[in-house]
């Protein structure tokens, strides 16, 4: 976040932000965590790299140079089996 209260400094990978917003709603959600995010439009790595990006774009986060959308594909995928993803436990 832009705001310097509220981060810290530090990068944080594609795989990073994936990791953390599926343990989020699986802590938050518990049974109900996969149709959160799918009702939230996160059912995949792709669309919350589109909303990152989009962020990004509107000023509120910024991105490192060398972050690209494409470093969100395949993470995971809440569609597809789990053993399909990249992002593994």
């Amino acid at each position: 976040m832009k705001d310097p209260a509220l981060c810290k400094a530090g990068h944080v990978t594609a795989e990073g932000v994936c990791r953390v917003l599926l343990e989020l709603a699986v802590d938050h959600f518990a049974e109900s965590g996969r149709e959160e995010l799918m009702a939230w439009e996160f059912g995949s790595s792709q669309q919350l790299g589109e909303f990152v990006h989009q962020l990004a774009e509107q000023g509120s986060i910024e991105l490192a140079p060398a972050d690209r959308l494409e470093h969100f594909d395949g993470w995971y995928d809440l569609g597809q089996s789990p053993e399909t993803w990249k992002l593994q436990w």
